[in-house]
Parts: structure tokens; sequence; C-alpha cells
């Protein structure tokens, strides 16, 4: 039997009243649809997953769906779609309202542009494990991590949904594990190799789905492919994945090696909790510490400048014109380019932990601000807390008492004019920290900056 989206769309409007105006299918699979569903008294869009009970094997099973469903809306995460609301209505349906997104999902992102550059890639997948490392605390394990499970909303950040819907859809079917396609509990390209011959599973299966969903961004495609399930499941338990660097040579390899340990056919053998995962990635990747990706214009080539039209002018107006227009060239360039890093309170429990080693976090201090630019070849960051003013270069680290500093942007020239980003300690030492900065970096740094440190007056 399959959906009748018809019926389960009047259904879903019965149960839930005039209060809320059933729009949309945003998607379907199995015996599940999800709807845009318009909360008319908050004035706000949700997305409504809904089960048809008469597809299942037992209506009975629907209290196990309900007790896992009301368990996952207890998560509380940046990085974690929020469960509003758990329902049934006359043993016909059961209904989880969410939260919606308004973006596309990381399958869409993948649609357009096939693979992700090497810091979008990391950063997502950092984000993840982070929302995945709250769960596991929590003792929810999520069981279907894939790319139409994460989300990103307008501004880049990242959504994990359909958190341990996996485990209440599989209660509520009666099946214990996936071996066709189309069914909600699981997908076959991003199954752990306990999840493809009905092991038992805990947190470490999410890492490897995971690890899965990296090397999609990265590589293009997931690891293994076939022509049926139980094809990809075989391999999923059984072959090796082709090394990542010989698939995308750009990928360091720090981060191939994360990538690796993730897809270890053994439990034991990977990161044992994502929050090791997420470390794991900043260190190999320090852009991994963004909490945003672009979204927009995935069809843009990257990098694409406009035409510039080109006008007769006197010959006296020659080179004021070519070097506005190489001006205007360089700063639309550099304010393309995102920052590396720029983050701010609350950080994400990674990014502490991976300062802490570094020694740039002492006991008891907390970090408000990390950042390296787009530009600065010297992998510099710059870290303000509670206490100090932090310059974290790759070997070594130089801090001040965060009140003992002024800060001032100013114009240097090194193979072409630069803004550096100069700090001055109480005593008149000067510390170049950033060499080279974009108008972009020099905006989105400066706008955080002078809420924490005061600047330099001439």
């Amino acid at each position: 039997m399959s959906l009748d989206i018809s019926t389960l769309r009047t259904r879903l409007q019965q149960a839930l009243g005039a209060e809320f105006s059933v729009g949309d299918l945003l998607g379907e699979g199995g015996f599940a649809a999800v709807f845009r569903v318009r909360d008319v008294a908050a004035r706000r869009d949700v997305a409504v997953k809904v089960l048809d009970l008469g597809l299942t094997p037992s209506p009975a099973l629907a209290e196990r769906f309900v007790r896992e469903a009301r368990t996952v809306a207890q998560l509380e995460h940046p990085h974690i779609v929020p469960i509003i609301k758990v329902g049934g209505y006359k043993n016909e349906v059961l209904y989880i309202v969410m939260e919606c997104v308004d973006g596309p999902s990381l399958r869409q992102l993948l649609e357009s542009r096939r693979r992700l550059a090497v810091g979008d890639a990391a950063c997502i997948a950092r984000q993840v494990a982070d929302a995945l490392a709250h769960a596991h605390a929590r003792g929810v394990v999520h069981r279907d991590v894939k790319p139409d499970n994460i989300l990103l909303d307008a501004n880049g950040r990242v959504h994990v949904t359909d958190f341990g819907i996996a485990k209440a859809a599989e209660a509520a079917s009666g099946t214990q594990q996936l071996t066709t396609e189309g069914m909600v509990v699981g997908t076959p390209h991003y199954m752990s190799p306990e999840q493809a011959t009905g092991e038992p599973i805990d947190a470490r299966s999410d890492v490897y789905s995971l690890g899965v969903v990296l090397y999609q961004m990265l590589a293009g495609a997931p690891p293994f492919d076939g022509e049926s399930a139980q094809a990809i499941l075989m391999k999923q338990a059984t072959a090796t994945p082709r090394p990542m660097r010989r698939v995308r040579r750009e990928v360091p390899a720090a981060l191939a090696t994360a990538v690796d340990r993730m897809l270890e056919k053994a439990p034991a053998d990977r990161y044992q909790t994502a929050a090791e995962a997420s470390q794991a990635l900043l260190a190999a990747v320090p852009a991994a510490a963004r909490d945003r990706v672009k979204v927009r214009g995935a069809a843009r080539t990257p990098g694409a400048l406009p035409p510039v039209r080109r006008e007769t002018r006197p010959a006296a107006m020659v080179g004021v014109v070519v070097v506005v227009i190489g001006i205007a060239l360089v700063s639309w360039a550099g304010w393309r380019r995102a920052p590396r890093i720029s983050v701010s309170t609350p950080l994400p429990d990674s990014v502490s932990s991976a300062l802490k080693r570094r020694g740039a976090l002492l006991r008891g201090d907390t970090a408000v601000f990390v950042f390296s630019p787009a530009t600065d070849a010297g992998s510099v960051v710059l870290v303000v807390t509670q206490q100090r003013l932090v310059v974290l270069a790759p070997r070594h680290l130089r801090a001040y008492p965060r009140d003992s500093v002024t800060y001032s942007v100013v114009p240097t020239w090194h193979t072409g004019p630069r803004l550096a980003l100069v700090v001055q300690s109480r005593g008149g030492r000067r510390d170049t920290v950033f060499q080279s900065l974009s108008p972009r970096d020099v905006w989105q740094l400066t706008r955080a900056l002078r809420r924490l440190v005061p600047e330099e007056r001439p």
C-alpha cells in the first residue's frame, strides 16, 4: 500500500483543527508525509510530519511512537529543529509539529553544487556533530543521519531534524531494520555496518552516518552505491571506501584522516563520541568553527565577478580608471569571502574545548569571540575571553589582559594596499595580529570588537 496524500491531508486537518491550515506537501516516504502548516493564531508556519496508522502493522504501537517523540521533544540545542507538539487523531494518524526551517536541505544544496568547499563541508559536519553530541548525552540516537535531515536556514546555519524519529517510526511500524528502499526508518547509503546487519546500535552508529555525509560533501557522492538496498548494505558492512585524497586531492590530510576514522567498520575503532568527531574536525579545519555557510546563489560559479563595462575615456584618465576599477574589484572579491572563523558567545562546546587544549582559555575563563579572516595567510586566530585577548598562532600564543589593550585598523602596504589589525598594550607595545584583512573581514571584526575592546584613538 502507498500513501493516499489527499486523505492524509484531510485527516491531518481534522486532527489539528481550525487553528491550523494544512498547506503544501514538503516530502513523503514509507507511511509518513511532511506538510507545511500555517499556525493561524501564532502567525507562523510549522512543519508537521504525519504517519498513517492504517499502513502500520499494529495501531497499539502508537503509544511507543508518542513516547519516543516526546523524549526527542525535550532536546533543546541551536542545531536541532525543535519539536513543538506530538499528537494523534482517532487511531488514524499520528503527527509531530516541528519548527519550520525556511532554507534548503543539504540534499538540495548538494544537488545544486554536487560537492562543497572544504571549509563549508567541515563547518556543516561540525555543527551536525555538536547536535548529535547533545542528543547522545541525553540518551537519544538519531539513527537516520542523512542530507535530507540536515537543513540550512536563510542565514546558512545548520539544523538537524527527525532526531530519533526513525526509532519512533520503527516502534509504530513494528520493524527492526531497513532492508528495502523507501522506508522512513533508515536510508541504505548512510547506514552504519551494525545497522546494515541488524545488530544493536548506539551513538557511534550516528558518527559513521555523519562520516558518510561528510564524505559525500567532499567527494560529490556517498562512498558506496549499488543496484539495490541489499547491495548497498552489503558494501556498508564489508567494502572499503576509496581514499578521500584520491578522490579530491585538496582535502587536508588531517580531514581525510578524520573521515576515515568516522567510517571505520568496527564501532570501537571510530570516534567514540560525536563530541570527539567535532573536535577532530576543528583541529583539521579551523574554519569548521564558523556557524554559517553560504546557501544562496549556489548555481553561480564561485568567485565569478560581474562584467565591467568598458567606456572610452581621455588618455589622461586611463590610469585613474584602472586604479578605481582595480580597487573596486579587489574590494568586491574580498567582500564575497566570509571569514574563516567568526563566532560569538555562546560558543560550541567543541570550540571551547579546542581553545582550552591550545591554552587560549584558562580555568574559569570563558571565550566570547573567536575570529580568523579569510585573507590572512598565517592561520592566526584572535580569541577574546572574559579576562584576556589572545593571539593564537600555529606554534605559539600571545596573551594580554583584556582591560589593558586597545585596537586599531591601519592601512599597510605589502605587494599592494592592505588593512591590518593592531592591538596596543598599556605599556605601548604594538602587536600586528592580522596583516591582510578584506573589507568584509574588517566589518565583521570591528563590529564585534567595538563591544569588547576599546578602540585606539589618534
